[in-house]
């Protein structure tokens, strides 16, 4: 399963929004499981100089992670951009690095 990172980003308008609230707690519910698809990971907050929130998901497409924050309307007020992500570190490259030896 691919991971994607949304990164949830204010609009002109998004300080006068007057959407629904959010259905968080039913999202946390119904995609927060580990069987779930699309998965909702986590979400993460910046600092106070950012209003951006980054969001990670594990689904099988972008599609499916748009549809899924559509329907519970979570952080509908920003606009999001989904990317799928590839997770990797410092023990990835020593792995490849220790191959050529």
């Amino acid at each position: 399963m691919t991971q994607y990172m949304v990164v949830h980003s204010p609009t002109d308008d998004s300080e006068v929004h007057t959407d629904p609230p959010t259905r968080l707690k039913e999202m946390a519910e119904d995609l927060g499981r580990e069987d779930s698809f699309p998965r909702w990971i986590n979400a993460y907050a910046t600092d106070l100089t950012d209003d951006r929130i980054f969001s990670m998901w594990e689904a099988p497409n972008a599609a499916s992670v748009r549809d899924a924050m559509e329907r519970y309307g979570f952080l509908n007020h920003l606009d999001p951009k989904v990317f799928a992500i590839r997770e990797w570190g410092p023990k990835d490259v020593l792995d490849v690095d220790n191959e050529g030896e």
